[in-house]
């Protein structure tokens, strides 16, 4: 595979690296209060911000070369979908005919798509028709907007991944116990490298009940566990690779969990076994925590993370109305307009949906007391976005048993 990925771009140090790995360093081993610090040293943040522009620049000098480009994502983080956005946008400003694929829907349940994507299905019926909550279960606003996108751009949308109840029959039976013709006839995956095994591994043990089957027994529940993720792999690698031949002038641009293609492996590994070279594999550039201002559109300037049913807010934009209203990092939100909010998700709705001039009420916790805040939201932009916050990123790995 052609070296295609970010890291590919002549930048100083270690910090490709660093940038993926922030997000996670975040979010692991500290209370929410403790991971509101003081801005990081300037230096630290020019360093990152010229990474992002590096990643733009180099995505706009290699589109006409690439066949594949997959945008990697945590599936809560509504700060990544905006950026998958942002990106689709960048690429369709170059000229160049898209397609987008999505790792969210089965492929036998193309229809559907097909007939949201010509203007036949609203957003509510196309979520009925593919039966969202079944199959991907994630909140659907963090990904309608871009659905909405390319419906506008008549840009076509393409289903590729195996159905639950198939994938479901090779975790408990294992790949060879499943004929190809009860696997949506799926080929026989290229083996995963070790250090894809070592996180599937990882992402296997999350899953078991303690403690563990006894060894052999262990052995071959990771195995069934690994093909499992491999049929996906697979699946997914095969559908991008037809609709490669029945349009080589399109860029397959694809919504992909950040496990499937980590390390080359996963659906990289899959399409350069079909022949499908020509692979870059992005994620987000994450700027360390205070860096830079709030995203554009923002109503409220609050940066929330969600975990465990609790919301939490990161940090505070200077001179915003949540700044003004006595929003401090730390403080765990409890309820918006008095109904009780458990994820990130929510508050962006109840924000996007809340009246101009109409006071906002927040119920927030801190330090072990309730308070009660009131915010006056400006209007927002024509066209313009709802409230973006960002989540703590989870571990996104295979579908679970």
């Amino acid at each position: 595979m052609e070296a295609f990925r970010p890291c590919s771009v002549p930048l100083p140090g270690p910090l490709p690296r660093l940038i993926r790995a922030l997000p996670l360093l975040l979010a692991l081993g500290l209370p929410p209060a403790a991971r509101a610090a003081a801005p990081p040293p300037e230096a630290d943040c020019a360093r990152a911000e010229a990474a992002a522009r590096a990643q733009d620049a180099w995505l706009d000098a290699a589109a006409d070369r690439l066949e594949v480009v997959l945008l990697g994502e945590i599936h809560t983080s509504a700060a990544d979908h905006a950026w998958q956005l942002a990106t689709l946008e960048r690429l369709a400003r170059g000229g160049r005919p898209l397609a987008l694929g999505l790792e969210m829907v089965p492929a036998a349940r193309q229809g559907p798509l097909s007939r949201f994507a010509s203007g036949q299905l609203t957003e509510a019926e196309v979520l009925a028709a593919v039966d969202w909550p079944a199959i991907w279960g994630h909140d659907p606003e963090l990904y309608l907007p871009l659905l909405r996108w390319a419906r506008r751009q008549r840009v076509p949308l393409v289903a590729l991944n195996v159905e639950p109840d198939v994938v479901r029959r090779v975790r408990r039976q294992g790949l060879a116990a499943v004929p190809p013709g009860a696997r949506e006839a799926i080929g026989q995956p290229a083996p995963a490298g070790m250090a894809y095994r070592e996180r599937l591994r990882t992402a296997w043990r999350a899953h078991q009940p303690q403690p563990l089957p006894p060894g052999s027994a262990a052995a071959a529940d990771l195995e069934r566990f690994i093909d499992s993720q491999l049929l996906r792999d697979r699946g997914m690698a095969e559908r991008l690779a037809a609709a490669r031949r029945r349009d080589p002038t399109r860029l397959l641009v694809v919504l992909l969990g950040r496990g499937h293609w980590e390390g080359e492996d996963g659906v990289p590994a899959q399409l350069r076994q079909l022949g499908v070279e020509r692979v870059a594999a992005l994620e987000r550039p994450s700027l360390p925590e205070g860096c830079g201002p709030p995203p554009a559109g923002v109503r409220l300037g609050a940066f929330l993370e969600s975990a465990d049913g609790t919301v939490w807010v990161r940090r505070v934009a200077p001179g915003s109305v949540a700044a003004a209203a006595g929003l401090r990092p730390g403080d765990r939100l409890l309820a918006v307009e008095d109904a009780p909010v458990t994820r990130a998700g929510q508050v962006i709705r109840r924000v996007g949906a809340q009246p101009s001039g109409v006071p906002l009420r927040l119920t927030i916790e801190r330090q072990g007391r309730t308070l009660r805040l009131e915010v006056r939201l400006p209007p927002r932009a024509s066209g313009s976005s709802p409230e973006r916050m960002e989540p703590i990123p989870a571990l996104d790995g295979p579908v679970a048993p």
